[in-house]
């Protein structure tokens, strides 16, 4: 996947983060958790990308 399609996939994680956060109240609820984590290593992947082409 192209870096610019994984950044619009992190940003609709992102909301979709802030909307299961409204929806359910909690940070630890295990959906919060899960989705947090998968955004996370949407991140790492995104930081991989960018050093990677700061190498060229």
């Amino acid at each position: 996947m192209k870096e610019v399609e994984l950044q619009k996939n992190l940003e609709r994680m992102q909301h979709q983060l802030y909307l299961l956060v409204e929806e359910t109240g909690s940070f630890v609820d295990p959906k919060v958790v899960e989705l947090s984590q998968q955004i996370d290593r949407l991140i790492v992947t995104l930081q991989r990308i960018r050093m990677k082409d700061m190498i060229k």
